[in-house]
Order: structure tokens, then C-alpha cells, then sequence
């Protein structure tokens, strides 16, 4: 694997302009040309159609994307690479999050197609990168050095991967830790990072699951649809709430569990797809919780996913006692915040309901938001009043 550009990417004007304008992601309908004996994964030097260099990165060549850039000037990989894993370390150590947080969150910390996660002792890499695919030893080798993590876990298991073709694989990469137990707030959870969704938890959440947990009270009958492995859920019950928790994931239900024992609290489980269990619950809820995965995975699902999430929050807000409270988000990053608050809209409508919107949630701050790269900041979520 060579450190050094083997060739260069020739991009049209409309290329150059988004490397000027801080874009990280180059698609093959700005490439120009290929120079030199350039194959997917190499880095390469950018430049325009007048021969000016523009910047380095990594050649893709795969789905859309032609090159991934890491950097405007011309300069060693290494020191890239260690000094973007750095800064995001130390900004990370600012934020005093807990004994997790995600370290790189792509594009944001300017390693665009790699996503590396910490899970107390344990790192998890997920890359949709060709170069860092080609180059998980020297990213591992500095995540070593810089953290000292007791495991590090390859995740390359995504859907995005498949959608492009990509190989997919999970393996461990170094050491033999795979379920490590993290601490948030007063809750702890324990962690597969070999089988969990994702990496095997959805750090994203953490202020909002934080929040229910100071919103619930003793007694409040809390309802948390699409619960996972029980983030909301716990939260809640360590608050003294009655809660019901509902996924149709046995993996799920079974790590919920745990995580309830975990914490010597009491959680009321259901395997049942959101849908059926709504539609067969005759109760009423002080607090209900709508955080779904992913409904549009593309463009061309988007107005599926807007007829889902509609049926689905008006089948919760239908449940909330007059004047409880709902916290509903999505995480689709083709759904735009204008338009899941239509939705909201639309749903308080069919469900006869009036809504208050208290505020509106984002991601934790360790998923930090690069403004050229919109997806960044796909977490919305609104708290809402129920009326």
C-alpha cells in the first residue's frame, strides 16, 4: 500500500468549485480524467482542468463518488491521518462526554467516509471508503497510540456498503473485547459491538434518552416504540416510570433485558412490530417515545418513508394522555427538518390531536455538524406537547 500519490484526478470547473468551497466528496459527473496508473483506493492529487493541484485524497471510483479529499495541500498521509485523529480526540476530551463517544463522525472531522466509535476500551472502525478500507492497519496503528483501546472492531457490515457494492465484513481487528459496558448518566448499558445495530449502539441519542430520563417521573406510564436495546427505556424507569418498551428485534428484546438487570429496573417488554402492538394497545401514556430507524435509505424511498412516519405518529399521539408529552425524531438523512414537522403536522391532523412543539433535539455533540455536508446533521427531533 503506498503513502504516496500514484497519479492525478482531473476535474471539471464545477468540481473545483466545491473543492473551493469546502466540499469533501467529488462525483464522477466532475471528473475529467484519470493520469497516471490510478486504482480504486489510491491517493491521489486533484487538479483542474489548467493543471493547478487543488487538493489530495483518496481515488474511489465507486457508486458516485470519484474522490474523497483529505486535505487542500500537498502533504504527507501520515500526517493527515494522525492529525485528524487528534484533533477529534481532543475535541471529544472537551466535550466530557461519558466512556463513549463517536471520535469521527465522517466528513465533520474531515475523514470523510470513516466513522470510528468508542465504546470504553473498545474502538469500532466503519468505513464506506475505498482508501480506508485499504488502510484500516495505519488507521488502527494510531488509534493505538493515541487511545490505547483494549479492542479494536472492524464494522463493514453497513448498508450503504451493499447498496455500492462493497465487500462486506465484521471482524476484530485487535485484542478479544467485544461487549463492553458503558456509562451514561446514571444508566449503564452493555454494548455488542459485534452484532448491535450499527456499531452497536446509537450514541446519537444520548442527550435526548438523558432528557426523557429527567422528564419522567415516578409513577408516569412511559411508552418507548422502536426501543432497541432499551436507551429511553431505562432512563425512564431509573426515574421511577412504568415502562413499555416495544421492538420487533428478538436481538433486541433479549439485550433490553439485560440492560433492565443491569440497572435493577423494571422494564415491560414486547417483540411486536410497532404497528400491531398500537393497534392492539388500549392504554394511555404520559410519555411516549417514536424513534425509528431509518425509513429512507434513498431519494426514491422518501415518499414511502413520509406515509410511514406519519401513520406511525399519529397512532402514538392518538395514546398521550391531554396534555402529555412526545418525543418523536428520524434519523433519515433524505428527510429534511421542514419536512418531518409537516409530518407532525399531518399526523396531529388524522390523530384529532393538537400539538405544542417544546423544542426541537439533535444529536449528541460528539456528531459534530460540517455545514458543506447537510448529511452531517441527519438527526431530527422534535418534543412535543400533546393536546
Amino acid at each position: 500500500m503506498s503513502w504516496s500519490p500514484t497519479g492525478e484526478i482531473i476535474v471539471a470547473s464545477e468540481g473545483a468549485r466545491r473543492i473551493e468551497e469546502g466540499q469533501l466528496n467529488i462525483y464522477i459527473k466532475w471528473l475529467k480524467g484519470v493520469r497516471g496508473p490510478v486504482t480504486h483506493g489510491d491517493l491521489v492529487v486533484v487538479k483542474d482542468e489548467k493543471g493547478e493541484s487543488l487538493a489530495l485524497g483518496f481515488y474511489e471510483g465507486i457508486g458516485a463518488i470519484a474522490v474523497r479529499i483529505l486535505s487542500r495541500q500537498i502533504e504527507s498521509l501520515a500526517d493527515i491521518l494522525r492529525r485528524r485523529l487528534e484533533e477529534a480526540f481532543k475535541l471529544r476530551n472537551k466535550l466530557k462526554l461519558d466512556n463513549f463517544f463517536r471520535w469521527v463522525h465522517s466528513e465533520a472531522d474531515g475523514l470523510p467516509g470513516l466513522i470510528v466509535d468508542v465504546y470504553d476500551d473498545v474502538a469500532v472502525i466503519s468505513s464506506t471508503s475505498v482508501g480506508f478500507d485499504r488502510r484500516l492497519r495505519e488507521v488502527s496503528s494510531i488509534i493505538r497510540e493515541i487511545y490505547r483501546p483494549s479492542s479494536i472492531v472492524l464494522r463493514n457490515d453497513t448498508r450503504t456498503r451493499k447498496e455500492v457494492d462493497m465487500p462486506r465484513r465484521k471482524e476484530i481487528l485487535f485484542g478479544d473485547k467485544t461487549s463492553p459496558i458503558i456509562r451514561e448518566g446514571g444508566a449503564l448499558f452493555k454494548v455488542d459491538v459485534m452484532e448491535g445495530q450499527k456499531t452497536g449502539f446509537f450514541i446519537d441519542q444520548r442527550l435526548n434518552r438523558m432528557e426523557i430520563g429527567d422528564l419522567a417521573g415516578p409513577g408516569d406510564k412511559v411508552l418507548d416504540l422502536f426501543s432497541y436495546t432499551g436507551g429511553f427505556s431505562i432512563h425512564a424507569a431509573l426515574s421511577g416510570a412504568r415502562v413499555t418498551a416495544v421492538d420487533e428485534s428478538e436481538y433486541a428484546i433479549e439485550a433490553l433485558k439485560v440492560n433492565s438487570s443491569l440497572n435493577s429496573v423494571i422494564v415491560r417488554s414486547f417483540q411486536s412490530r410497532v404497528k400491531e402492538f398500537l393497534e392492539g394497545d388500549r392504554s394511555t401514556y404520559d410519555i411516549i417515545i417514536v424513534d425509528p430507524p431509518a425509513l429512507a435509505q434513498s431519494k426514491e424511498a422518501v415518499n414511502r418513508a413520509i406515509r410511514t412516519y406519519t401513520a406511525v405518529n399519529a397512532a402514538a399521539m392518538e395514546k398521550v394522555i391531554y396534555g402529555g408529552l412526545m418525543f418523536t425524531s428520524s434519523c433519515s438523512q433524505f428527510i429534511s427538518k421542514g419536512t418531518f414537522l409537516k409530518i407532525l403536522e399531518r399526523a396531529s391532523s388524522l390523530a384529532n390531536r393538537d400539538i405544542k412543539v417544546l423544542g426541537e433535539r439533535g444529536a449528541s455533540p460528539d456528531h459534530p455538524v460540517d455545514l458543506n455536508h447537510p448529511w452531517t446533521s441527519y438527526l431530527k427531533g422534535f418534543l412535543l406537547q400533546v393536546l
